[in-house]
């Protein structure tokens, strides 16, 4: 994470002009992309990282970035079509803050930005019609495709060979991709071959962003030919579907405090350390010598570092003061023998 000092699409953005937020749906806090491109977006953190609750705001009054990128919750409670299942990043071992939950959430929270896009209707500002909505996924779901990986250009040919001598020189299996506007025609299917890269492309060769980020990119089609309609459909005729209610989730405490995985283990520690490095004032809790970690102590911990980290993503006001006293509990527990904890 530290090391990648990569330029990003938000840093090419700012250069030539182009504003730009990302839209953090969830309670956790926390913006992974952030975290992946520390290096290069942290002064950002507290002036463009914000709550997807702030989109359907800009979107209603027409005060959308020029590039607004949402970011689903990955976390707890996902909405990103992840079914979570309770388990850690170490085989055999649970981490329960991980609550099982539903792929369901991800329909809800799709149909909240359309519905949130549908309704752009500014005069003079972002709305439907002078805007996009690209919706990309990951992940096939598991499902066989027919149609085998080809070949593609390495994003850097003098870059050393990866594990298993793999050069990055070969494409990934093929997932879904939608573009809604009212400029492309209804029920269009593309068998043209893009990659997730065509995006980057297709703002490059637009907004003349200047030249590609790497090979990848610059072989990449843009996806600026789907706007074919001489005239916009209305988006007061389109279809409006309505996505299935979407199962409650809850952490369950007693049962997560029976163990923290090997990952919790070695990753909390390490925040604690870095902390400590960095000169950041620390509970005096964690230097008694009964101290141990605890789940719930990492994770309403987790709340407060994230809240530090990205101030608009983390609770406010009387929230906050909970979580604070929350914390302080905890902290008071994990220097207690086990069985004496709180309840």
């Amino acid at each position: 994470m530290h090391d990648n000092v990569s330029e990003t699409i938000f840093n090419r953005l700012e250069e030539h002009g182009r504003t730009w937020k990302v839209y953090v749906e969830g309670d956790t806090g926390a913006s992974l992309t952030g975290l992946i491109h520390w290096p290069m977006l942290h002064e950002r953190f507290a002036t463009n990282f914000v709550p997807f609750s702030e989109f359907e705001k800009d979107a209603a009054s027409g005060n959308l970035p020029d590039f607004a990128m949402i970011e689903p919750n990955l976390l707890v409670g996902h909405g990103d079509f992840h079914p979570a299942a309770g388990a850690a990043l170490v085989k055999g071992l649970e981490l329960d803050v991980d609550v099982p939950s539903s792929i369901l959430a991800g329909d809800a929270f799709l149909q909240r930005i359309f519905d949130a896009y549908k309704e752009m209707r500014s005069e003079d500002g972002a709305n439907v019609w002078n805007t996009t909505l690209l919706i990309g996924w990951d992940e096939p779901g598991g499902t066989y495709d027919h149609v085998p990986p080809g070949p593609v250009p390495a994003p850097d040919k003098a870059a050393p060979a990866g594990q298993m001598g793999f050069r990055f020189d070969r494409s990934g299996y093929r997932v879904p991709a939608i573009v809604v506007s009212p400029w492309v025609e209804p029920g269009s299917v593309y068998n043209e071959e893009h990659r997730h890269t065509s995006l980057i492309a297709t703002l490059v060769k637009l907004w003349d962003l200047g030249d590609g980020f790497t090979e990848r990119d610059k072989a990449a089609k843009p996806i600026d030919y789907v706007f074919s309609r001489e005239t916009p459909t209305d988006p007061d005729e389109w279809g409006v579907p309505q996505a299935n209610p979407v199962p409650q989730w809850q952490i369950d405490w007693e049962a997560s405090d029976r163990t923290l995985s090997n990952l919790g283990n070695a990753a909390i520690p390490g925040l604690i350390e870095t902390a400590r490095a960095k000169g950041f004032p620390l509970p005096a809790q964690l230097e008694d010598p009964n101290f141990h970690l605890t789940t719930d102590l990492a994770f309403h911990a987790q709340q407060l570092l994230f809240r530090y980290i990205w101030p608009l993503l983390g609770p406010e006001g009387e929230d906050l003061d909970q979580i604070k006293a929350i914390v302080e509990q905890d902290l008071n527990d994990a220097t207690k023998p086990e069985g004496e904890q709180s309840k």
